[in-house]
């Protein structure tokens, strides 16, 4: 009688630890991002960018020098420091208008009526019209032939892309620029 319980044990307990094994396994590798750029970062779902967004922010990763003795790393506090700009209608351009991310692939905008500025062509990374495509935590962005990758990271309806921009603060250096958009 010892032997048969004891073995009734041992089959009861790896049995139960298989199946505890079979139904924790599917959690556990759903519960693995796959990151195919390998940069240590769960990828971006294509579909976690459709929809539409407005930006927020342009930052840079280093302080910029306003000739004033101040420093910022936020593009509209520069955008006010320039003389001879009209900041506040650029900067309400670029906030107020609206790009939309189509599942298949395309970007359309709707701009601002505050959109007035030549200017603005030079801020915003969109343009109407351009097409998109998410590879792990890349965007491509494509306009007339050219295209632009950005390192991408989504929170919630917090979107930020980021690239390379000239060197900003005279260090030797090229520095970074983000991005910040907002789900519209």
């Amino acid at each position: 009688m010892k032997k048969t319980t004891l073995l009734l044990n041992r089959v009861n307990f790896r049995y139960g630890w298989t199946m505890v094994m079979l139904l924790a396994l599917p959690l556990w590798f759903a519960s693995c991002s796959k990151d195919k750029d390998g940069n240590g970062e769960p990828d971006v779902k294509p579909n976690a960018i459709e929809g539409s967004w407005k930006i927020t922010g342009i930052k840079a990763n280093v302080q910029i020098d306003l000739g004033n003795g101040t420093k910022t790393n936020d593009f509209f506090v520069l955008m006010k420091a320039i003389p001879g700009t009209d900041a506040n209608a650029l900067i309400a351009c670029l906030t107020d208008s609206k790009t939309t991310f189509n599942g298949n692939g395309s970007i359309s905008g709707t701009p601002s009526p505050a959109c007035a500025s030549a200017d603005v062509d030079d801020y915003n990374p969109v343009a109407d019209k351009s097409t998109w495509k998410v590879d792990g935590n890349k965007l491509t962005i494509t306009t007339g032939g050219t295209s632009e990758i950005y390192d991408l990271t989504i929170d919630g309806s917090v979107m930020k892309w980021s690239t390379p921009i000239e060197d900003l603060n005279d260090d030797g250096k090229e520095d970074m620029v983000t991005f910040e958009f907002k789900k519209a």
